[in-house]
């Protein structure tokens, strides 16, 4: 399943070398083109505020406020990141992949994110709250009640979506595996490059490659436009230009490699199909830097 999974993830990437690379086409690209600007947050899972469409709060009208903070910031992951964060070492990791990497702790980008899908930090455990209501240096839980679709709890640790990390209860693969089996973060990305001492590792391409170029159709024996569909969001703007190295973080895959948590990206067919069950309800959650 570890393999199966690591293979899935540099498919979705375009990482793996298949066959000659050609420029991808497609007569779908939804409504984004490319040097439009990937954006949409308001009106995504990640407005938290009262004006949000999905899971909100009525204690702040606020959006950014979940997230980033201009003062009083915990500045070891994000730019002015307001929330607590988890140790990287409380997490089961990875581990060792077939191409022969091996991570022991998650760090990084990856840290932010957890601290929100980690399945024990509460959506409201913030350092700087809104207006005058308070600082807590390191962050602390402001005892907002949250509600989606009539549905009230105090937090949704135990939901799907949100417990990537499984520290709570109700994990994303129901496991206690944590991020061993199916969230391979923080982890050192080998490819061709003449720099890498070890060589070619697991068939991963060069870091220099152009995502676009590669023709995500080689050897299947059916293909549709969204197979074909090569565009990435990178530096907040959908392109045709970017490279594997735009997607790492210092060298790295993050939860930031695939996703960009700021970008509604909610018009990709592959997924919003009713015959696969997904709906615009389901990928408006996944941020996917993949057009």
């Amino acid at each position: 399943m570890k393999r199966f999974l690591v293979v899935a993830l540099a498919a979705s990437m375009g990482l793996f070398i298949a066959g000659s690379a050609s420029a991808a086409t497609s007569t779908f690209e939804g409504d984004y083109t490319v040097g439009a600007a990937a954006n949409g947050i308001v009106q995504s899972r990640h407005n938290l505020g009262a004006l949000g469409k999905h899971v909100i709060t009525g204690s702040t009208t606020e959006i950014c406020v979940f997230c980033h903070t201009p003062h009083h910031t915990n500045t070891a992951t994000a730019p002015e990141w307001n929330r607590s964060v988890p140790s990287g070492a409380s997490f089961s990791a990875y581990g060792t992949t077939i191409g022969g990497t091996n991570n022991s702790a998650v760090g990084g980008i990856s840290l932010a994110c957890l601290s929100c899908h980690d399945g024990a930090t509460t959506l409201d455990n913030i350092v700087n709250a809104p207006g005058k209501d308070g600082v807590v240096v390191g962050g602390s839980d402001r005892g907002w009640t949250f509600s989606e679709d009539g549905t009230t709890a105090s937090d949704f640790l135990t939901s799907k979506r949100l417990n990537i990390g499984n520290l709570g209860t109700g994990g994303y693969n129901g496991t206690t595996a944590g991020l061993s089996d199916d969230h391979p973060m923080s982890v050192d990305y080998n490819g061709r490059d003449t720099s890498d001492p070890g060589g070619p590792r697991a068939s991963l391409r060069a870091t220099t490659t152009v995502i676009s170029g590669i023709d995500l159709a080689a050897g299947l024996t059916t293909t549709n436009d969204q197979i074909t569909s090569n565009l990435w969001d990178v530096k907040g703007f959908i392109s045709n230009d970017a490279t594997i190295a735009n997607l790492l973080r210092s060298g790295k895959v993050e939860c930031t490699s695939c996703h960009d948590p700021h970008f509604k990206n909610d018009s990709n067919p592959e997924i919003d199909n009713p015959s696969t069950g997904y709906t615009g309800e389901e990928i408006d959650g996944l941020f996917l830097r993949r057009v």
